[in-house]
């Protein structure tokens, strides 16, 4: 059996090499459409997108089909690999030869080993014979980072594919032990976070925000995203040193391995018994959660809903985990399993009414941010294209503002149920704190009446928002492409920017309901990579001086011409706040009845366009053109006026 020549078996790899040959073929031929065909067609006809530019981390980034390709074939290769251990007669025979396990687990390991490394090498072969026919952008020290970097991403997964081979018997319930290795953390706290969602009202609405720990604990998601994000080496050779151990481990497990217990489905009983009852858990919050989405109607329908989950969740672990649906019930299993859900529902309440009930000390809070609608940037975002500041306000006053409106939102909030925007309000509070931290909290269950969405309300009509304004508060970033106003209606240059911010202190001088509730125009920015755009104001003097230099009318701008429905209002300064509840809450009639608005004629829009025209607004004032967009007419729906209608402020 034994080579002179050599300290391997000829034999027992070439026998594993024929094990796996063929599976290797087929993963060295979807590595090769994977990523060197793949960035062919990608580039083939350079002529027919003549501005199409690669980008710098281009190689990395059409990568991720290969890599996720490439670990499910090493969770395979392991498999198969081990495979033998699973047969009585197999494990018998390979046990009965005269090589120690040691030696056998080491052949098991080169083979697997060339098996991954082989194709992937042909690969950045190929990748090189690219770069210099056709693809020139593509570094070599690029290619060689992607070897190194898949390299390493498919010896982690086979380590964990290996160490998972030696805890259970059957290449099915190994491939089951694999998932759960890979993806159970990740699993169990997304339906925790998706169940305390439909139990709760005021929990963050960024799963993220709590997720880094487990993120970081599942690897599949690490090794994709850090194609895009650069690499993380403190957290790869964190990895790198975890596959070491796990190899490590490997060895050990298989020294005290009985080849008795091939029969059975877990070599360790307490093993089996700890991943029912978390899997368990995790089918039990899967079904009680689902059940609390589709019919919210109340906590008894969702206790019932998890109550059942658990069962049929039970039943299914214990028919994958015995490879039978004829299932031997162990009433050891049964309490074990209860114990660790009743344990889990003790932590998951005390838990989580301590999260919702949390609200910050005016002292931590170094900024706060209160959005009634979905926020629609990314802290990364915020960071990258926003100065410092963007939407937060550090006002003490605006801060104790909204600590008051968090304590009411959890007064008056209830359990998440059937609910409409009609009825209820959104709210989302977003603090940044004193020592760098971000503390988020949304409630979907108030009602449009509660103390807290009347807080919030006046807190945003004190002053003009500046702090939301897109134009005042973006950053001239050297990879910013364009500049749009008015929906991509009117370009701009960069220089508005700096000019807007030079005449934005105006603003704040004029009547806060006029500037936060007329004239918002949207406003935004191409990157290289990006877009970003958000609102800012009309009034402000470097956008009309923009409007005035183009070739386009302000009524093309606005969508406004003589088929719309006009009307003029003067609403005196303190009955303001009044008209624009109204007019969020009110159809354009009974607007105009309760505020006695002027219907105007045909020949009073032609006076009233040609002055819009003219750019003859007047933010300071009270007089205000409320219109619809062209050929208007009205619906049968009761809509509010807002809906149709927009406002502007004139002489």
């Amino acid at each position: 059996m034994k080579s002179q020549t050599s300290l391997l078996n000829k034999t027992l790899l070439s026998h594993f090499t024929g094990t796996i040959f063929w599976l290797t073929i087929v993963f060295m031929a979807l590595n090769i459409i994977a990523l060197p065909l793949s960035i062919w067609i990608v580039t083939f006809d350079r002529d027919f997108y003549p501005d199409y530019q690669i980008p710098e981390n281009f190689l990395f980034q059409i990568a991720s089909g290969q890599l996720i390709i490439g670990m499910i074939f090493t969770a395979f290769l392991a498999m198969f690999l081990l495979n033998y251990l699973n047969d009585e007669s197999s494990s018998d025979f390979m046990h009965s030869l005269p090589v120690k396990r040691t030696a056998l687990l080491v052949h098991v390991l080169l083979t697997g080993i060339t098996a991954i490394v082989v194709p992937l090498v042909i690969s950045a072969v190929i990748l090189l014979i690219e770069r210099m026919i056709f693809i020139p952008e593509i570094a070599v020290t690029d290619i060689g980072k992607w070897l190194i970097y898949a390299l390493f991403v498919h010896f982690v997964v086979f380590a964990i594919a290996i160490f998972t081979g030696f805890l259970v018997n059957g290449i099915f319930l190994h491939m089951q032990v694999i998932i759960l290795a890979l993806f159970l953390p990740l699993a169990v706290w997304g339906l925790t976070f998706a169940a305390a969602n439909v139990l709760y009202d005021g929990i963050s609405s960024s799963f993220i925000e709590h997720s880094e720990l487990v993120l970081n604990a599942t690897f599949p998601y690490i090794a994709v995203t850090q194609l895009y994000d650069g690499i993380n080496t403190p957290l790869s050779l964190l990895w790198a040193a975890a596959a070491i151990l796990l190899i490590v481990l490997s060895f050990v497990l298989y020294k005290y391995r009985r080849n008795e217990k091939v029969t059975a489905s877990f070599n360790f009983i307490w093993l089996k018994e700890i991943l029912t009852a978390v899997t368990t858990i995790a089918g039990m919050l899967a079904v009680g959660a689902s059940v609390s989405l589709l019919i919210p109607v109340s906590p008894a329908v969702s206790i019932f809903g998890f109550a059942v989950g658990a069962i049929v969740a039970y039943l299914i672990v214990e028919m994958f985990f015995q490879n039978s649906v004829k299932i031997q019930f162990s009433w050891k299993s049964i309490v074990f399993t209860v114990l660790v859900i009743i344990i889990f529902w003790l932590v998951f309440l005390i838990g989580w009414t301590k999260y919702v009930n949390d609200v910050p000390s005016e002292e931590e809070v170094a900024s706060v941010y209160i959005a009634d609608d979905y926020m629609y940037y990314t802290s990364d975002s915020l960071d990258e294209y926003f100065e410092e500041g963007f939407l937060f306000n550090d006002d003490e006053k605006v801060i104790e503002s909204a600590i008051k409106a968090h304590e009411a939102a959890i007064e008056d909030k209830s359990f998440p149920n059937i609910y409409t925007g009609d009825e209820t309000a959104r709210l989302e509070f977003q603090y940044k704190m004193e020592d760098s931290s971000v503390m988020n909290r949304t409630f979907q269950t108030l009602q449009n009446d509660s103390e807290a969405v009347q807080i919030t309300k006046q807190l945003n009509s004190d002053r003009y928002n500046i702090n939301a304004d897109f134009l005042e508060n973006i950053k001239h970033h050297p990879e910013m492409t364009e500049l749009w106003l008015f929906n991509n209606t009117l370009r701009a240059d960069r220089s508005l920017i700096e000019d807007y911010k030079n005449h934005s202190a105006q603003l704040m001088d004029y009547n806060s309901y006029i500037t936060n509730e007329t004239g918002r125009i949207e406003a935004s920015a191409n990157y290289e990579n990006n877009y970003e755009s958000g609102m800012s104001s009309i009034y402000n003097e470097a956008v009309l001086k923009r409007i005035a230099e183009s070739d386009l009318l302000m009524e093309e701008i606005l969508y406004l011409n003589q088929s719309s429905e006009m009307f003029i209002a003067d609403i005196p300064a303190d009955e303001l706040k009044t008209f624009f509840n109204d007019y969020k809450e009110l159809n354009i009639r009974e607007l105009a009845d309760k505020h006695e608005l002027e219907n105007l004629s045909e020949e009073q829009k032609t006076d009233i366009i040609s002055q819009v025209n003219d750019g003859e607004l007047a933010p300071e004032g009270s007089k205000l053109l409320i219109y619809s967009y062209p050929d208007y007419t009205e619906s049968e729906e009761d809509y509010p006026a807002e809906v149709d209608f927009s406002i502007l402020a004139i002489q």
